[in-house]
């Protein structure tokens, strides 16, 4: 599949549409931007990783670890996603319009991830930067060890070692609000609580974070 999609793209197609992928492993990888490409169907693990720009649509469920490690770009999920959504992510934003597993954002380092439902335990797991948003409840262990950025939820959640639920100013709804805005997602910023990290450096000392 991605032989086929490397084809099309060198003979600059830049939109594509892929009817049924068959639920494949690792297809959509490394694609740069001005490239939009959808997949018609329910795909497998390890789905658009590496995306560095590109704008991708998939009309279905996904497996593991979409978006893994992601530089730039968007992914629009609009089914559900299994454990390890954008793992390790540098930037870009992930859209889930469905459920999400275990593991959303671990080692996220500045990009935006939304779960629009709710998402598994240990979500943020030693996060650095960036946003993860749920529309519905986080599982327990959220936030365990991170060490900056935010998470946003709006139903139950657990915290785990070194986060902390703060205030939500006036910047952070402006935030939410735009996002929900952008992507037609059905949520008002004042029902949702901020998790953050307790200290900037759990592993070495007491400094406050702000």
């Amino acid at each position: 599949m991605n032989t086929e999609i490397k084809k099309a793209l060198a003979e600059d197609k830049k939109n594509l549409i892929l009817e049924n992928p068959g639920k494949l492993d690792s297809i959509a990888v490394g694609l740069g931007s001005g490239t939009e490409i959808i997949l018609n169907g329910d795909v497998g693990d390890f789905v658009a990783a590496l995306n560095n720009g590109a704008s991708i649509e998939i009309q279905g469920n996904v497996g593991r670890y979409v978006g893994d490690n992601m530089t730039s770009g968007e992914i629009l999920v609009r089914g559900s996603a299994e454990e390890g959504v954008g793992f390790g992510t540098y930037n870009g934003t992930i859209i889930v319009y469905g459920d999400a597993g275990d593991a959303v954002g671990q080692l996220n380092k500045g990009g935006i991830l939304v779960i629009n439902g709710n998402m598994g335990k240990l979500a943020g797991l030693y996060m650095l930067s960036g946003d993860i948003i749920v529309t519905g409840d986080a599982g327990e262990d959220t936030g365990d060890w991170m060490i900056g950025g935010n998470i946003y939820v709006a139903g139950n959640y657990q915290t785990g070692t070194n986060a902390a639920v703060k205030e939500l100013d006036a910047q952070d709804k402006d935030k939410l609000s735009s996002i929900f805005l952008k992507y037609n997602i059905d949520a008002q910023a004042e029902d949702f609580i901020k998790i953050g990290p307790e200290e900037l450096r759990p592993f070495y000392g007491k400094e406050e974070a702000s």
